[in-house]
Order: structure tokens, then C-alpha cells, then sequence
């Protein structure tokens, strides 16, 4: 007599079809060797590009598509175009001298005699003005007096508003003024260098929009020697919309140095509004390596 397990374990094999065990096997392996296939060598993962720090010339303005040039290169100059001068008119020839006719010299007329002044009549004696009564004050109502203190209000915030707008603008001025006296500084090796980028394939005259932030950003950063210890490298996304003001901003890869990762996020939040707008509203990854800042001159 067979025992129970064996019978229902017969019954089990009888209602599968014929093949089933290998197709589960085949299943197993294939779940099993995905993972160790994506996680060996042959896959490797697909790592973000790092592009080459340039030195960049931030008077220069931001394009989509930037030509072969020197990204530190200055910005040509147009020169007005010199109007040729008029040709002189010709001098037109002198007339003939006309003789002057005599002039008649009249007699002189004979004074009339003096006639004695009359004697002004006395001023007669101004009456007195009638004082007028004062006229009693209109009365406010309480909802003239909440209109009026409504429109106080939206006067004062829009006072508030164009102040705020003044101040930005003062700030990209500076910032232009600032950029412009760097700039001053800078010269490229390549005389008469056009200003694009050196893998530039556009047609633009600029630099690319990364170069400029990367460049913007450095240049308001500020770190001690004493505290750079070994070769730190983070990695920063940050979000700018088209007026070139910065959105938010995270570090993909903070690079384990504290004081390099706090030094970073200041001048990050100092470049927050950059000194010119953008081509559209952008996204960059930019990756900041010590060495490389204080290596810049």
C-alpha cells in the first residue's frame, strides 16, 4: 500500500503538463543571473561626463550655440562708422562795392517847455475786510477713512516694490561692473582670439552658459590655504530661470571636506543672481574640484 504523501505528490505531478519542471529551472536561473549580470564588469554604469574648466571672460554674453574661440577672449568692440566729410562749398565771389547815397542831415527840433507835475489827489482811507466766519470741518466716515487707508497701503507697497526693483537692478549693475573690472584683467594668449569656446561648433559669438556659471560662481568663492587638505571634489545641480536668478540648488556629491562643502555653498548663494540672463531657464551639473580653484589665477 503507498502512502498518502506519495499518492498526492503523484497527483501533483499528474496535473502539471509534461516539460514544467524544466521551464520553472529555466525561470530560477534567469531571475538569478540578472542581477549578477547587471552588477558585474560588462555593464558598467554610465557616469555623468566631467567637461574642462575654462577660464572665462564673464563680460562675454551667453549663448545656446557658441563658436570655436577663446572663452576668456574679450568682446569685440563694433566701431562707429566714420561718415566722410562734406566737401567744402565753393566761396561765392565778392559783389561789386556800391557807392553810398548821401543822407540828408535833418535840423534838430526845439525843446518843448517843461510843464509843472499835478498834485496827486490824498488816498482815501481802505474800509476795514469783514472777517468770515470759519466753515465747520466735513465730518469722515469710517469707510471713507478704511478707502484711504487702503489706498495708503497699496501706495506704500508699491513705493516697497519699485524700491525692491531698484535694489535688484543696482546689484546686476555692480555685478556687471565687477565682471567688467575682472575682465580687464584677464588677457588671452592668442591675440585678436574671437570669443566663443574651445570645442565650440555654433555659430554664436560667447560662451557657453556652464562655463559662465562655473566661472560666476568661482569667482565669488573664497577659501584658506591652510585648510585644504588632500584634492576634495563635490558635485552641485542647481536650477537658474531665464533672468539668470538662481531657484534652488543641491549637492549630488558633497566631497567630505566640511569646511570645502561650506566655503562651495557661499559662494553658491552669493552668485544668486547672476550678471546677465540666461538663454532659457536651465539646469546645470556642474562639478567643483579644489585643486582646480586654487590653481586659477
Amino acid at each position: 500500500m503507498e502512502s498518502p504523501r506519495k499518492q498526492r505528490w503523484q497527483q501533483l505531478q499528474s496535473v502539471f503538463e509534461p516539460g514544467f519542471k524544466q521551464m520553472l529551472l529555466i525561470s530560477v536561473l534567469l531571475h538569478l543571473l540578472v542581477p549578477i549580470l547587471y552588477y558585474s564588469p560588462f555593464f558598467p554604469k554610465r557616469a555623468i561626463e566631467k567637461p574642462p574648466v575654462y577660464r572665462v571672460n564673464l563680460v562675454n554674453k551667453i549663448v545656446k550655440n557658441p563658436q570655436a574661440g577663446r572663452p576668456e577672449a574679450a568682446p569685440v568692440e563694433k566701431k562707429p562708422a566714420v561718415k566722410p566729410k562734406p566737401k567744402p562749398k565753393p566761396k561765392p565771389k565778392p559783389k561789386p562795392a556800391v557807392k553810398p547815397t548821401p543822407v540828408p542831415v535833418k535840423p534838430k527840433p526845439k525843446p518843448e517847455p517843461v510843464k509843472p507835475k499835478p498834485i496827486p489827489p490824498k488816498p482815501k482811507p481802505k474800509p476795514e475786510p469783514v472777517k468770515e466766519k470759519p466753515k465747520p470741518k466735513p465730518t469722515v466716515s469710517k469707510a471713507q477713512e478704511n478707502s484711504l487707508q487702503q489706498r495708503l497701503e497699496q501706495m506704500r507697497a508699491a513705493q516697497e516694490k519699485k524700491a525692491s526693483e531698484q535694489l535688484r537692478k543696482d546689484k546686476i549693475a555692480a555685478l556687471k561692473a565687477a565682471a567688467l573690472a575682472e575682465s580687464s584683467k584677464m588677457t588671452s594668449p592668442v591675440t585678436d582670439a574671437p570669443a566663443g569656446m574651445l570645442d565650440g561648433k555654433g555659430d554664436e559669438a560667447g560662451v557657453s552658459a556652464t562655463a559662465h556659471v562655473q566661472e560666476f560662481i568661482q569667482q565669488q568663492w573664497s577659501f584658506a590655504k591652510y585648510q585644504a587638505v588632500g584634492n576634495p571634489e563635490a558635485e552641485v545641480k542647481m536650477f537658474y530661470n531665464a533672468e539668470g536668478t538662481l531657484l534652488h540648488y543641491k549637492f549630488e556629491k558633497k566631497s567630505g571636506n566640511n569646511a570645502f562643502d561650506e566655503s562651495l555653498a557661499r559662494a553658491i548663494v552669493k552668485s544668486k543672481q547672476l550678471n546677465q540672463p540666461l538663454p532659457e531657464a536651465m539646469e546645470f551639473h556642474i562639478f567643483f574640484n579644489l585643486k582646480d580653484m586654487l590653481d586659477r589665477p
